[in-house]
């Protein structure tokens, strides 16, 4: 049954002329939306007609949020899409109730959170797919790429999306052992905390795996800039720095690691769209999860933190620079 859905996937954008709406939970301008959406472009606008709206929850405040989603559901009535694409926990919080309310089968991705967290993944107007960082998977990798190995640091910043994706995989708990390493796991939405903890991290950690860092602000409140704080902690730290996401690995970022792909959530999401508006149900389309991680690095940053990769690994990644 998997193998024939997988293979319905690979020939599903048959139909033509529908509407289709993307709401994302971040902005344009953040890499992982971006990303995706072209994926999704990809696949479903030569033929149909997508309106793309961005409920921007990273840069606004919580009090903003209503305000927006008001704005958004006007727009949705306009529009009245055949399938609506939500991207990520803010979106699916914020948009789906209303969107089922109305009739409209929903795609996701980016959601972290399971049924607790969000009870309308259960609903038979809803599929799409969980992404479940590959922590195990990337420990596992680091252990063979570096010579001390045996304590890592968890980074995150203390939003929705961090927090179902860590309360999924450890529960309540911030400490863990996977493959003989030892994890601590620090969730913060605060500037300096976020980075006193990646600069003080050589006095406990062998590296430091690093979540999102978009919901950070500083002690008086203003938006941090994700790329100008990972740039500073990428001069700063003296423990070489990796990520859980591909869209983090660059030039004064983080070095790399076994990553989930923003690209391929888009095309995984637009293909099940397109089977919805070829007639399936979404209760007949299984909910997967994320697919497949793969290997990026950066060469400037192996260069920088003095490291290899062996033949093997090296002829299986992606080298962003």
């Amino acid at each position: 049954m998997r193998l024939l859905f997988l293979a319905l996937l690979l020939v599903s954008p048959l139909c033509f002329g529908k509407t289709v709406v993307i709401i994302q939970s971040y902005h344009l301008e953040y890499k992982w939306d971006a990303d995706y959406i072209d994926a999704v472009r990809s696949v479903l606008g030569q033929d149909h007609d997508l309106h793309v709206f961005e409920l921007d929850t990273k840069r606004l405040s919580k009090p903003e949020w209503p305000q927006k989603v008001a704005e958004i559901q006007r727009k949705i009535a306009n529009v009245n899409p055949d399938v609506a694409i939500l991207g990520d926990d803010n979106a699916f919080t914020l948009m789906a109730d209303h969107l089922v309310e109305q009739q409209i089968p929903v795609v996701f991705l980016g959601v972290n959170g399971g049924p607790v967290q969000h009870p309308t993944l259960e609903h038979p107007l809803v599929t799409g797919i969980l992404e479940r960082p590959f922590f195990s998977e990337s420990i596992r990798h680091l252990r063979k790429i570096l010579r001390q190995k045996e304590r890592f640091l968890v980074l995150m910043d203390d939003s929705p999306t961090m927090r179902n994706a860590v309360n999924e995989y450890f529960g309540d708990k911030r400490q863990a052992t996977i493959y003989g390493s030892e994890l601590d796991i620090v969730l913060t939405n605060d500037r300096d905390t976020w980075l006193d903890t990646v600069l003080n991290a050589h006095e406990r950690y062998d590296a430091v795996v690093l979540g999102t860092h978009h919901t950070i602000r500083d002690k008086d409140g203003q938006y941090v800039i994700p790329h100008d704080l990972l740039k500073d902690a990428f001069y700063r730290a003296q423990l070489p720095l990796f990520s859980f996401w591909d869209i983090f690995v660059g030039e004064e970022q983080s070095i790399g690691g076994f990553t989930i792909s923003a690209k391929q959530e888009g095309l995984t999401a637009a293909r099940l769209a397109s089977l919805i508006l070829n007639g399936m149900r979404p209760d007949q389309i299984p909910q997967l999860k994320s697919l497949s991680g793969h290997y990026v690095y950066s060469a400037s940053g192996l260069e920088h933190w003095n490291l290899d990769l062996s033949p093997m690994i090296a002829s299986q990644a992606n080298f962003v620079e």
